[in-house]
């Protein structure tokens, strides 16, 4: 079983093993540091410590990364390039929406398993911002569907692709500030 430490300055939790000559989260030399033992079973930290969540959500960002250069890059050459750069944007116009899909469903499963219930503040604006993200990935699978690679539906998709992109750096930011927290049980 691995042994924790915790930093007293910053609270940050880590391996005892990882400890290096400063905290890496305050940069306080590691004479901060302090016993930390987890308070959670070893099934729920063995689950935990899989990052299935963490590691599903980077899946849509960088479908999100991909429609957005392919799409600009698209209007800036001729054909074949062109051509080749929408098949970029195509493909991850189609995986989009199941990568953010894949994500949430994992955010769930991470959230319950964390904090023992789904209702915490912060899972809440979690969950109401994935929705969005989830509406707004099927939203361009549509207009792509329908409207195929025009230039004004390019130009619709690269802006609800920026507004996925805002959608996934708050997801992101809300969920590091939530990485080493779980409840105790």
């Amino acid at each position: 079983m691995k042994t924790y430490v915790r930093c007293k300055a910053c609270g940050f939790i880590m391996d005892e093993n990882h400890v290096d000559d400063l905290c890496p989260a305050c940069g306080l030399p590691k004479t901060v540091f302090e016993p930390y033992t987890k308070k959670i079973s070893e099934r729920r930290t063995f689950i935990i410590d899989q990052h299935l969540h963490p590691i599903s959500v980077h899946f849509p960002q960088v479908f999100m990364a991909v429609i957005i250069f392919m799409l600009c890059l698209a209007f800036g050459v001729d054909d074949p390039l062109r051509g080749e750069f929408l098949i970029a944007a195509k493909l991850s116009i189609i995986a989009f929406p199941f990568s953010v899909l894949l994500g949430f469903i994992t955010g769930i499963i991470d959230g319950k398993i964390r904090f023992k219930k789904l209702k915490t503040p912060l899972l809440i604006r979690k969950a109401i911002v994935g929705v969005i993200l989830q509406v707004l990935s099927i939203a361009i699978f549509v207009l792509y569907l329908v409207n195929g690679f025009t230039a004004s539906n390019m130009i619709i998709i690269i802006i609800l692709s920026i507004l996925s992109t805002i959608c996934g750096i708050y997801l992101g930011k809300a969920g590091s500030s939530m990485f080493n927290s779980m409840m105790p049980g």
